[in-house]
């Protein structure tokens, strides 16, 4: 009896802790790289199916447990002489042990090869085309309809479907944004293609990865997506391929001590990072420029790697 009384008091202690934990992991908020947040159809078919397996799964689980509970109760052994009945050759049983399991079989296959063949049919011919080439270790997106090429920055317009054609340049990459579209695999020689429709303004900047390890700096190898209205994104577009704001300047004389610290550093009004590629010293020239669209162009940003940015031969716009 103490033993059962120091259990009962355990699971008293533990129930409110396990609830606590249960409930908080249904805050999709605070998880902003779980996909169940239903922003795309994408999304939305791939949360029913794990929704009505999961219901599933704990139906066949709770059945079987009270099964067994309720056939080690009834057919325990009462005494020394009790032997238990043979039931090799019952038909009804063999029929029911088979039939039950094909049963719930086709429950779980027939909902799997309906989102299979809805996530894996082609887009709409009047989608919005992305090619995204994975690179050691930052990303590539280039819009072919609009003529420009961005890296490790995402823009896509509200309400009208992108479809991406996945490709690497080097190894195997994996492409995610979670709360968009899961993810689907970059592989070298062979081009892998993903839609979804995103149906809402992100308030912040969404979080986009790979999501399969591919060297050193793995880790490291993050974008950032921003889904707009329509309008914004037609803007966006537009300022990425205007000309140059200028092309490459010389390297500017040492300045020492805090005079080049000042002169360097973005200030509070917005100032950005341009760098530029100097050819000739085969150097990068560091310049500000002022309130460049809200500082967030992508060939600006001080985390893409030089290389990918500061070459016209890369494509990318230098502005």
């Amino acid at each position: 009896m103490p033993v059962l009384t120091r259990l009962r008091r355990l699971s008293a202690a533990a129930l409110p802790a396990v609830l606590v934990v249960v409930f908080a992991a249904c805050n999709n908020a605070a998880y902003p790289n779980s996909v169940f947040h239903n922003h795309t159809e994408f999304n939305r078919e791939v949360g029913y199916l794990f929704k009505w397996l999961i219901w599933l799964g704990t139906f066949v689980f709770i059945f079987v447990e009270l099964l067994l509970l309720w056939a080690i109760w009834k057919y325990r052994r009462r005494s020394e002489n009790d032997r238990p009945e043979h039931v090799h050759g019952n038909t009804t049983l063999e029929i029911l042990w088979t039939a039950i399991p094909a049963l719930i079989l086709a429950f779980i296959a027939v909902p799997t090869v309906r989102t299979i063949f809805n996530t894996q049919a082609k887009a709409k011919s009047d989608a919005l085309q992305v090619e995204v080439i994975g690179h050691q270790w930052w990303w590539e997106f280039r819009y072919p309809q609009y003529k420009i090429t961005t890296a490790n920055e995402l823009y896509l317009p509200v309400g009208r479907t992108v479809n991406f054609a996945l490709k690497s340049a080097d190894v195997l990459h994996s492409f995610s944004i979670p709360q968009l579209g899961g993810k689907r695999d970059l592989i070298t020689n062979h081009t892998n293609y993903l839609w979804f429709t995103p149906d809402s303004i992100g308030v912040t900047a969404l979080n986009g990865m790979c999501a399969e390890y591919c060297g050193a700096s793995h880790a490291n190898m993050r974008f950032k997506t921003f889904t707009v209205t329509p309008a914004d994104f037609e803007s966006w577009a537009k300022h990425q391929a205007s000309p140059a704001v200028f092309g490459a300047v010389a390297p500017a004389a040492a300045v020492p001590g805090a005079a080049a610290a000042a002169a360097t550093a973005p200030n509070a009004a917005g100032d950005c990072w341009c760098f530029a590629h100097d050819s000739k010293s085969a150097g990068v020239t560091v310049n500000v420029l002022k309130r460049m669209f809200a500082c967030d162009a992508p060939q600006y940003s001080a985390h893409m790697p030089l290389n990918a940015v500061s070459s016209t031969e890369s494509g990318v716009n230098q502005r």
